[in-house]
C-alpha cells in the first residue's frame, strides 16, 4: 500500500492540462492539433480521477485511459465513472513500468504532479511512453518541481523530514511538521539577515495548504526538483521537443525588465532562454507541453496565429462602469477574477470597449468575430475593419500578460438559465460528496455550502425553476432544508419562505452560470 492509498491526494481538475488549452497553444506556435472530439488521451498519475473524469464526461466520442498505482484511488475513480455511466474511459490501477500500451497512441498525455515525486526510472518511462506513445501532432503536458526557485523551498522540507521521521502515524507526520513550521517561525521573528525572509515567505504558504498538500508535496520519500534543461535534455532522449508552457505568461519577456527582456530576446534557442528566465526569475515550478521532434512550429506569433481560437477574459472590473459611459471609456482598472491581488490597467477606446464584451461574456469564451460584433454597436463610429486591427494590435499581448485564456473548445455552458436548467452532471455527481466541483471549463469551483449542494441535485434538466422551489418547500417543512433571513430561520407554509425560495434559486443559478457549471442545450 503507497502513502496516497492511506492518504490520498486531493484529485481534482487542472485547467492548465486541459486538451482545449494545450491545442490551442499548439495552435498558437503553429502546430495542427488533434481534434478534439475524437482523439485519445492518456493521464498518468490520475489518482481518483478528479482530472480525467470531467474531460471524458465532456469529450464523450474520445477515448481516455487513466493509471494510477494506488488501487484505492483507482476504485474511487471507477465508483465515480459508474455513476456517470461513462463507457470512453479505462481506468488502470498498474505502475508504468509495468503497462504494457501495445503501440497504441495518444493525442493528449497529461502527467500532473507526477514527474518530480517518483525515482528516476520512472521519470524515464514517463518520457519514453510519451516518445513512443505520442501522435505525431501530439502534446504532452508535464508538471514538475524546478530550480533554483527549489532550493530554498529544500530546506523546509528537509527540516520537516528530519524532525517527521520519529513518526510512523502519517497525521502525526504532519501535525509535528506543522509544528516544527510554527517553532521556526517563532524563532527566526528577531533575526534580520536574508535567510529569514525566505522562510518566513515559504511558511508563511505552507502553513496555508491543506494537510494532503503537506504530505505529499513537502514529506514524501521522492520529491526531486530539476533545472529546466537538465528536463529538456531527457526529454530530448526520448524524440521529443519543447512546444510552450501551459502558463503562457511565464513565457512573456515582456514580463521581465527591459535590460532583461533586450539581453534574452537576443538567445535563438527557446530552451536556453527559458533556462535563464528560470534563474532570474527563481522559478519553482513548471507544466511544460512536449511535441514530436520535428514537428513544425512557428515561433514569430503574429495576430494570425489567433484566428480561429476563442478568448476568455481573466480579469474583471476593479469597479462598474456606467453603461451611459461604456461607449466613450478610455481606461479600465482591472483585477483578477480567480485572484484579487492581480490588478491591471487597460487603456484605449476600442481596447475597453471591446475588453468590456469579453467581461460580460465570461466565462463563455468568444472569437475574435464574435468579440468585433459585440463592440460595433456601441463603438458605432468606427468600422468593423478598424476595430478587428485594433483588436489585432493588442490581443497577443493581452494573452501572453495573462489578461485573456485562449481555448478552441466551443461553449458547451451557458450563463442563461433554460426553462429546466442543468448542472453539468459530474460536478452533481461530485457534489453529493465534496464541496469543491469540476466546471466545464475544466476549472474546480471550491467552497459551495452543503446548501448549495443539495439544491444543486434538483438543477437536472428535469425541474422547471417553479418546481424546484416547491421541491425546496416541501424539504423545508421536512426539516431536511433550512433558510434563514436576517439570523431568523424562516417557518414552512408562509409567503415569505415561497418568496424567499424563489429568490434563492435565481440567485444561485445565476452564480452556477457565472461559474460555468450549467450545460447547453443542444
Amino acid at each position: 500500500m503507497t502513502t496516497y492509498d492511506s492518504a490520498p491526494y486531493p484529485s481534482k481538475c487542472y485547467r492548465y492540462s486541459a486538451p482545449e488549452s494545450l491545442s490551442a497553444i499548439a495552435i498558437l506556435f503553429g502546430m495542427v492539433p488533434p481534434e478534439l472530439r475524437n482523439s485519445q488521451i492518456l493521464e498518468i498519475g490520475c489518482a481518483s480521477g478528479g482530472n480525467v473524469i470531467p474531460l471524458a464526461a465532456r469529450y464523450p466520442d474520445s477515448g481516455f485511459l487513466g493509471v494510477d498505482l494506488s488501487k484505492n484511488q483507482i476504485d474511487r475513480a471507477r465508483k465515480t465513472a459508474t455513476a456517470l455511466g461513462l463507457e470512453n474511459l479505462d481506468l488502470e490501477e498498474i505502475s508504468i513500468l509495468d503497462i504494457d500500451l501495445k503501440g497504441r497512441k495518444f493525442d493528449y498525455i497529461i502527467a500532473h504532479g507526477f514527474y518530480s515525486w517518483v525515482a528516476s526510472d520512472v521519470q524515464e518511462r514517463l518520457l519514453e511512453i510519451c516518445g513512443e506513445n505520442l501522435s505525431h501532432n501530439g502534446i504532452a503536458y508535464i508538471s514538475y518541481n524546478t530550480l533554483p526557485g527549489w532550493n530554498a523551498v529544500k530546506t523546509i522540507r528537509d527540516m520537516m523530514r528530519y524532525h517527521g521521521k520519529n513518526f510512523d502515524d502519517l497525521d502525526e507526520k504532519v501535525f509535528e511538521a506543522r509544528r516544527m513550521l510554527n517553532f521556526v517561525s517563532e524563532n527566526i521573528k528577531t533575526a534580520s539577515d536574508p535567510y529569514k525572509k525566505t522562510l518566513e515567505n515559504e511558511i508563511k504558504m505552507l502553513q496555508e495548504l491543506d494537510d494532503n498538500y503537506l504530505l505529499h508535496d513537502h514529506l514524501e520519500a521522492v520529491n526531486e526538483p530539476s533545472y529546466f534543461y537538465e528536463f529538456m535534455d531527457k526529454a530530448g532522449k526520448y524524440g521529443l521537443t519543447y512546444l510552450a508552457e501551459a502558463d503562457l505568461p511565464s513565457m512573456y519577456l515582456g514580463n521581465q525588465t527591459d535590460a532583461v527582456a533586450d539581453i534574452l530576446s537576443q538567445i535563438n534557442d527557446t530552451v536556453r532562454q527559458e533556462q535563464y528566465v528560470d534563474f532570474i526569475s527563481n522559478r519553482r515550478f513548471r507544466m511544460t507541453l512536449l511535441a514530436k521532434e520535428g514537428v513544425s512550429l512557428n515561433r514569430t506569433l503574429s495576430p494570425e496565429s489567433v484566428a480561429g481560437l476563442r478568448l476568455i477574459a481573466n480579469y474583471g472590473l476593479e469597479q462598474p462602469i456606467q453603461a451611459e459611459t461604456e461607449k466613450s471609456i478610455e481606461a479600465l482598472d482591472l483585477v483578477g477574477m480567480a485572484r484579487q491581488d492581480q490588478k491591471a490597467t487597460m487603456t484605449g477606446r476600442i481596447a475597453c470597449v471591446c475588453y468590456l464584451q469579453m467581461v460580460k461574456a465570461a466565462p463563455v469564451p468568444q472569437t475574435l468575430d464574435e468579440i468585433v460584433e459585440l463592440a460595433f454597436p456601441i463603438l458605432e463610429d468606427v468600422p468593423k475593419d478598424f476595430i478587428r486591427t485594433e483588436l489585432n494590435a493588442t490581443v497577443l499581448q493581452f494573452i501572453f500578460s495573462g489578461v485573456l485564456s485562449i481555448t478552441t473548445a466551443p461553449p458547451c455552458f451557458t450563463k442563461e438559465i433554460a426553462d429546466k436548467p442543468e448542472v453539468f452532471k459530474t460536478a452533481q455527481i461530485i457534489a453529493q460528496n465534496e464541496a469543491r466541483l469540476p466546471n466545464m471549463r475544466h476549472e474546480t469551483v471550491g467552497g459551495l455550502t452543503d446548501d448549495q449542494r443539495f439544491f444543486m441535485q434538483y438543477v437536472n434538466g428535469e425541474n422547471t425553476k417553479k418546481q424546484i422551489v416547491d421541491a425546496l418547500r416541501a424539504h423545508v417543512k421536512s426539516g431536511k432544508f433550512t433558510v434563514s433571513m436576517d439570523g431568523t430561520q424562516i417557518k414552512p407554509n408562509t409567503d415569505e419562505l415561497k418568496e424567499y425560495l424563489s429568490k434563492y434559486v435565481e440567485t444561485q443559478l445565476a452564480l452556477f452560470g457565472a461559474n460555468a457549471l450549467l450545460t447547453k442545450k443542444k
